[in-house]
């Protein structure tokens, strides 16, 4: 589109802010410094934008409404007159130190007079909420809501006709105005994706809002950003204390040494896991020893015992691919033999056993890292009740220092920065939407994959909450395809897959020989590193997408010789 934007005088564009080119913005509008408005837009009367916030290209914002920072607004959007965004979920005027929930409008949503929407919500694309809506959970692209708060009234197509007031979507998401629109043809189904990637990073406007406040405050390491981390990580994993480190492997060698885990002393861990379990517990001295996994990939606790011998000190669980170990039998054992419990839960931020959040199970120790469910970059997290060991890891992460120069154990610097610290509180007040998200795609890929012959979908034991940082199905030996064959098809449809793991982690050289490490016996395990393979679960998946993932996945295991 050409052509300056339209500015009414009344209106005040404050320097910094980017409007786009044929965008139009009427009387009294204010519109903040580093917000960008894309082209085509309309905004009514009064109409308030926030820093920092982003809005598409041909949206329509009425009069009357402010669209307050961590709220973002995809292309061809509506938003009806007087509709109100919220950006904090507990609002008290004396709250200095709140944070920003973020809110998405994707493309061609339309948000009608009057509503609420509450702040951490999605509004998926063509979705429908109806005038005078409270919106306080995700709204399924096309689907229309209504109602205090707002519920299912139906199904709508792009130009807003309504096509079924069931339950479940139909298959096809278009009236016969839309095929009229179109030329009387009917409207293609949208091609295959370019490519769909296993995990994919997203980051919005509140937690580049967060990054600029961190830096205009001039304190970039261990200030009160990491303070506000903590404790709303802890609140949120039903802990006392929570203690930000540099890495989730920081987590895990912190915790073991807080305990006291050093040479002489066994580990007892599972074996299908990533290298940084394995290191953490060489870099403390101690030996590593395995146990064999499940029939749900995580360790068994029925094979534990036997691998108990004097010097065993502590169990490390792995909660792999968000489901989490059988902690109760873990826990029993260890009260009964006075072992410490440890966790890797680097794959599982908000899982429960028994409705409890598993960091209330001894001691947790989660990652930050990239492809985390939530993420600052780098990054790691311990959770424990146990005051004296918070206090330890306190004093491990710097140094071993309590005051300035005040040294009172050898410690190193597992400091988390305020920089990743104010990223990874914008993210960690998304989790319950982000796991709820990625729950509602693992259930459609299940769904979808259940009846192939030689696949086993993944199952969640009952009592157990997954939060499916990966979704990993099994092939079965001796079927029509393998794993690596599937793996091969899905590349060539432009869908990214991957083996976790395909090793037992003491199997690479550099641990074949290693005196620390105990070669245990795990048939269970080494029969999954030749048949699991992850598939894409992410947030950012859309429909087309996970329905392209079950067609490829089920032409290539249907259509494999036999």
């Amino acid at each position: 589109m050409t052509g300056a934007p339209f500015i009414h005088p009344t209106a005040a564009i404050e320097p910094g802010a980017q409007v786009g080119a044929g965008t139009k913005i009427w009387h009294h509008s204010h519109i903040r410094r580093g917000s960008v408005i894309g082209t085509g837009c309309t905004l009514g009367k009064n109409v308030f934008v926030d820093e920092g916030v982003r809005i598409g290209d041909r949206v329509k914002i009425q009069n009357n409404v402010s669209v307050y920072r961590g709220v973002e607004i995809g292309d061809e959007a509506l938003v009806g007159p007087s509709a109100v965004f919220t950006n904090d979920l507990r609002p008290r005027a004396g709250n200095v130190n709140w944070q920003v929930r973020p809110t998405r409008v994707l493309r061609g949503a339309s948000i009608g007079a009057n509503a609420t929407i509450v702040c951490g919500v999605e509004i998926g694309e063509y979705g429908m909420v109806g005038a005078g809506a409270v919106v306080t959970g995700t709204v399924r692209p096309h689907q229309l809501v209504a109602g205090n708060p707002a519920r299912h009234h139906g199904w709508i197509c792009a130009c807003g006709e309504v096509l079924s007031r069931a339950a479940d979507r139909p298959g096809a998401m278009r009236c016969r105005d839309c095929d009229r629109q179109a030329g009387s043809v009917p409207v293609p189904e949208p091609g295959p994706p370019a490519y769909i990637p296993l995990s994919k990073v997203e980051m919005g406007p509140a937690e580049e809002a967060a990054v600029l406040d961190v830096l205009r405050s001039g304190m970039l390491s261990g200030g009160p950003k990491v303070a506000e981390f903590e404790e709303a990580f802890a609140c949120l994993h039903g802990t006392a204390h929570a203690v930000a480190v540099s890495s989730g492997t920081a987590a895990l060698v912190a915790a073991l040494r807080a305990h006291g885990i050093g040479p002489g002393d066994e580990v007892i861990t599972s074996p299908l896991t990533f290298a940084a379990t394995l290191n953490a517990i060489l870099e403390v001295g101690a030996t590593a020893r395995f146990c064999d996994i499940a029939g749900d990939f995580t360790l068994d606790p029925g094979q534990l015992e036997p691998q108990l011998t004097p010097r065993t000190r502590a169990v490390l669980p792995v909660h792999l691919y968000g489901l989490p170990t059988a902690m109760d039998a873990v826990c029993g054992l260890a009260r009964r033999h006075g072992l410490a419990v440890i966790q890797d839960a680097a794959q599982a931020h908000g899982a429960r056993v028994a409705a409890r959040p598993i960091g209330s199970f001894g001691t947790a120790t989660y990652s930050l890292y990239a492809t985390k469910n939530i993420t600052c970059g780098e990054g790691g997290v311990v959770t424990t009740d146990d005051d004296d060991i918070a206090d330890r890891i306190r004093l491990l992460r710097n140094q071993g220092m309590r005051e300035r120069y005040e040294y009172v154990m050898t410690g190193s610097n597992y400091r988390l920065t305020d920089l990743q610290a104010a990223i990874a509180t914008v993210q960690l007040a998304r989790l319950p939407q982000i796991n709820e998200s990625r729950a509602r795609n693992a259930a459609r890929l299940s769904a979808g994959l259940a009846d192939l012959p030689g696949l086993t979908v993944p199952a969640v034991p009952a009592g157990r909450e997954h939060v499916w940082h990966q979704y990993t199905v099994q092939l079965t030996a001796g079927e029509r395809i393998c794993r690596d064959e599937l793996r091969s098809r899905l590349a060539a449809c432009g869908i990214d897959s991957r083996p976790y793991y395909p090793r037992l982690v003491h199997e690479y050289a550099c641990y074949r020989d290693h005196p620390q490490v105990v070669r245990d016996d795990t048939p269970e395990a080494r029969k999954a590193t030749s048949q699991v393979l992850s598939l894409p679960v992410h947030p950012a998946l859309t429909p087309q997408d996970i329905d392209w993932i079950l067609r490829c996945v089920r032409e290539a295991v249907l259509t494999a010789p036999a």
